[in-house]
């Protein structure tokens, strides 16, 4: 009898859930669009109660359409989410929705950040946390929750991410898990919450209402009668507390311990490295990793693939009647090939790597410029965005490759242009679900049929494909110098800084 885990996995612009065979096999997905709520500047908001309703869909139509390939019911050995990580998702006294959350992409918090960046909290929050505190962490953004809305403040009783959220309405018990309890408030030496950075932030009287730790893979409730009516799922299906989208995806792409850079190119440019010892730096954030004794440096900014949705919409709209648009437009890309136009692409449309608050722009353009031009930018700046971030975290190039996911993988131009600019080897996983894929293997281990995540990685494994550097590195070497000194000129400092 074939078994089954299924991974819910909710980023910032669509929630998917995924049926798994145990071996990583895809049976069935289902998505919802998330929308997104913008009525506010540098408010970047969700309904807390519509994104629990469209998620439970998403679950519903996958059970559904795993029970008709199967050719019998399907119901799933266990059950986990991971989500988008840092924004807020807030709880009250009665465990109702305080309010609509604040996602990720959020940065309404930016001056409480100019105020630590200048009194000194930033700095002690990097030495303490392993990390700089940044518009959409939840601790500036409950700082001025506090200062803007102190009602609302008074009244939390639960401080949850995008996946706790989901993982509470189908358990109906608050926790959170190893990987997204150290977006904020853990001290990195010794992997735990620390007082000591409440207090840096002003935000000791908000510590009662952090959830309790679990470890990724631990059972932290059962699918509840009310949850079960909603999705399909049988009631008392085992729910594993699930982890953050990044290392989710970088479980599911393989990735589960020293060695391999993780690169994610979706909404946000996500490039990470786990170590076995903590490592503090300006160029990434040090989280906790999969397990005890594993750190996750990530090197992160809102900068990747998002610019080319944003693209084309506002620029190729003749193509999202496509199954796959950037592909439509394939031969427009392959057209300017040869063509050395030197335009250049600033990817910062949702925010920067860089602590000031840079624009995205198109710099160079001329009348003789076609869309194939700026859409070739458009692709390279976001490549150049991941350098910037690789060369942060690895340097002196030592790790030889990257294992490449999210959206713009499935694309063999996006790849080459990866392998290109990074001057690495680039594997790509034949699995589309990375990120579901790494919740389920947190599942599993819930129930016990991976003995760890190494044993999930290799039951798991997926086909690799690989890219080479090519003939096109060299000139691409020479585009993110261009690259490098168009952001040095707009941020106005020293480019060796992150």
């Amino acid at each position: 009898m074939t078994d089954y885990l299924l991974g819910l996995d909710s980023g910032l612009t669509v929630t998917k859930a995924v049926v798994f065979r145990t071996d990583g096999t895809v049976v069935a997905t289902a998505r919802r669009e998330i929308r997104q709520i913008k009525a506010t500047p540098r408010h970047v908001e969700r309904d807390m109660a519509e994104h629990w309703r469209i998620s439970a869909e998403a679950i519903r139509e996958a059970l559904a359409r795993a029970s008709a390939a199967e050719g019998h019911a399907v119901q799933p050995l266990a059950v986990a989410v991971t989500g988008h990580g840092d924004g807020l998702y807030l709880l009250d006294s009665q465990g109702a929705p305080l309010g609509l959350a604040a996602t990720s992409l959020d940065s309404r918090a930016h001056a409480v950040l100019e105020g630590w960046d200048a009194d000194g909290v930033s700095e002690r929050a990097l030495e303490l946390t392993g990390q700089r505190p940044f518009p959409s962490s939840p601790a500036p953004l409950l700082a001025h929750l506090r200062q803007a809305e102190p009602a609302r403040y008074a009244a939390i009783a639960a401080v949850l991410s995008c996946k706790d959220w989901l993982r509470y309405c189908l358990t109906g018990r608050v926790a959170t898990d190893f990987t997204e309890s150290s977006v904020a408030f853990v001290d990195v030496s010794t992997q735990v919450y620390s007082d000591e950075a409440l207090a840096l932030f002003g935000l000791r009287d908000i510590g009662h209402a952090l959830p309790p730790v679990l470890m990724p893979g631990e059972t932290a409730g059962a699918v509840t009668a009310a949850a079960a009516a909603a999705t399909g799922l049988s009631a008392g299906i085992p729910v594993a507390t699930g982890l953050h989208d990044v290392a989710a995806c970088a479980a599911g792409s393989g990735v589960v311990g020293p060695g391999t850079i993780a690169v994610i190119a979706g909404t946000y440019s996500i490039n990470e490295l786990l170590t076995d010892h903590p490592l503090v730096s300006l160029g990434w954030n040090a989280r906790n990793g999969l397990e005890r004794g594993l750190w996750m440096n990530m090197s992160v900014s809102p900068a990747s693939s998002a610019n080319l949705d944003w693209f084309l919409q506002q620029a190729a709209r003749d193509a999202l009647a496509a199954a796959d648009p950037f592909a439509s437009l394939q031969a427009e890309l392959d057209a300017v090939a040869s063509d050395p136009s030197e335009i250049i692409y600033l990817p910062y449309l949702f925010g920067s790597p860089h602590r000031e608050d840079v624009p995205a722009a198109f710099l160079g353009l001329r009348g003789w410029h076609s869309r194939g031009h700026m859409l070739r930018a458009v692709a390279e700046g976001i490549a150049f965005n991941h350098r910037h971030h690789i060369d942060l975290i690895d340097p002196e190039g030592r790790v030889g490759s990257v294992r490449l996911t999210g959206g713009s993988s499935r694309n063999p131009y996006f790849c080459q242009l990866f392998a290109d600019t990074l001057k690495r080897r680039v594997e790509v996983p034949a699995t589309q679900e990375a990120g579901a894929l790494g919740a389920a293997m947190a599942a599993g281990l819930a129930v016990a049929v991976f003995a760890d995540w190494h044993d999930a990685a290799r039951h798991t494994r997926a086909e690799i494909r690989t890219y080479s550097p090519g003939p096109q590195a060299e000139a691409l070497a020479a585009g993110y110098e261009r690259y490098r000194a168009a952001a040095l000129a707009m941020t106005n400092r020293d480019w060796t800084a992150p």
